[in-house]
C-alpha cells in the first residue's frame, strides 16, 4: 500500500496528459448544466478515465461507526454509485469493511491518493478481503477520500484495474488528487444550485433524492435520524416506508419523537430537511413547512410557490404559526423552530 505524501518529488508528465487533464477540468465546469442530476457524479468520474485509465470505479459518501484507528471500526457507505461493478458490490464490501486496510488508510489520509495492488493481498491477513478483490477483479486500487465541509460526512472515489493491468503510479495518484479537489468543489456548487431557493440551512440537516428515493446527497443529522427510526437501514436509497410516499409526500414526515423531516419538491428532485418539533409540534404539517421556509429567508410568495399554494394561503399559515408559537418576527420564529444545541 502506498500513500502519495511526497508531492515535491519530480514527476514527468507529457504534454498530452496535461492537455487531457485541462480538457476534463473544463468539462467539470459544464457539468452543473447536466439535465439528469443522478448522472452528475457518474459523468464526472467517467471523465477522469480520459486522464487516468481504469476498469471500474466506486464513489459516494461514507462515515465511520467509530474511530478509524480502532480495530473494530467499520466504514459505512450511505450514498454511492459505480462504473463496471456488480450491483452487489457495496453490500458485499460492507461485510468486510471492518478489516479493509485500504479503505481505512484512505480515510486516515484525507485528500491523499492511496494506492493498493496485488502484492498487498498476501499481507492483509484477511482471506475475506483477498477473496472480495479477486471475485470482483479489482487487484489494483487507488482512492481519494475528502471531507465534505459542514455535512458531517466524507466523500470518496475509488478506481480499480484488473489483474491483467498495470498498477497505478505516482503520477496517476497526483492527477487523481488534483482532479478530485475540483470535482468535489463543483459537486457542492451543483448541490447548492439545486437547493438555493429552498434550503439555506446547514448541509448536515439536508438530503436530496430523486423521486424513486435514490440518494444524491445526505447530511449526517438526516442519516442519524433515519437510522434511529428505521432499524437496520443503510444504503443508497431512503427507507422503503419513506421512499414509497415521495410521489404524494405530505409536507412533513416524522423521523422520531423529537425531529421531523420537511419534504420539498424541487422539479424532478425531492429535498428533505430535518427540523425540531419541540414548540413547533403544535403546528400542522403545512404550517410547519411554511414557517420553516419563511424563517430560513424565503418570502411568503416564494413559500407559496414551493408548497404549491396561493400567496394568501401561505400568509394564513404564517399568521397561524406566529400565534401558536407566540412569536412576532422572523428572528423569534427561527428561534422557536431551531433544534436544541443549534446556535
Amino acid at each position: 500500500m502506498d500513500i502519495n505524501n511526497n508531492k515535491a518529488q519530480t514527476l514527468s508528465c507529457d504534454a498530452d496528459v496535461l492537455k487531457r487533464f485541462s480538457r476534463e477540468l473544463m468539462e467539470l465546469t459544464q457539468l452543473p448544466r447536466c439535465s439528469v442530476p443522478e448522472r452528475w457524479l457518474c459523468e464526472a468520474v467517467q471523465g477522469f478515465a480520459n486522464i487516468v485509465g481504469f476498469d471500474a470505479a466506486w464513489w459516494g459518501q461514507l462515515y465511520l461507526s467509530s474511530d478509524v484507528s480502532s480495530p473494530g471500526s467499520s466504514p459505512r457507505v450511505m450514498m454511492d454509485g459505480s462504473l463496471g461493478l456488480r450491483s452487489s458490490f457495496a453490500q458485499e464490501w460492507h461485510r468486510i469493511s471492518g478489516v479493509d486496510r485500504f479503505a481505512k488508510a484512505s480515510i486516515s489520509y484525507l485528500g491523499k491518493a492511496v494506492r493498493g495492488g496485488h502484492d498487498d493481498l498476501p499481507d492483509t491477513d484477511c482471506a475475506e478481503v483477498e477473496a472480495f478483490c479477486r471475485r470482483h477483479d479489482i487487484l489494483h486500487s487507488m482512492a481519494v477520500t475528502l471531507e465534505f465541509p459542514c455535512s458531517g460526512m466524507l466523500f470518496f472515489v475509488s478506481i480499480y484495474r484488473s489483474a491483467t493491468s498495470r498498477g497505478f503510479d505516482r503520477l496517476d495518484a497526483l492527477l487523481m488528487e488534483e482532479f478530485l479537489t475540483h470535482l468535489a468543489y463543483y459537486w457542492k456548487q451543483y448541490l447548492a444550485k439545486i437547493r438555493f431557493e429552498t434550503l439555506p440551512n446547514g448541509w448536515d440537516n439536508y438530503a436530496l433524492t430523486n423521486r424513486k428515493g435514490e440518494l444524491l446527497y445526505i447530511g449526517k443529522a438526516v442519516r442519524v435520524a433515519l437510522e434511529r427510526k428505521y432499524d437496520g437501514w443503510q444504503g443508497s436509497s431512503l427507507p422503503r416506508l419513506i421512499a414509497d410516499k415521495l410521489s404524494t409526500a405530505p409536507p412533513a414526515l416524522i423521523a422520531d419523537e423529537n425531529k421531523g423531516i420537511i419534504v420539498h419538491h424541487c422539479g424532478d428532485l425531492i429535498a428533505l430537511t430535518l427540523c425540531a418539533h419541540q414548540r413547533s409540534s403544535a403546528l400542522s404539517p403545512r404550517e410547519l413547512s411554511a414557517a420553516s421556509l419563511y424563517a430560513q429567508g424565503s418570502s411568503y410568495k416564494q413559500v407559496a410557490r414551493m408548497l404549491g399554494i396561493t400567496p394568501a394561503t401561505a400568509r394564513t399559515y404564517l399568521r397561524s404559526a406566529y400565534v401558536q408559537l407566540g412569536v412576532s418576527n422572523k428572528v423569534e420564529l427561527l428561534s422557536a423552530l431551531r433544534q436544541p444545541g443549534e446556535s
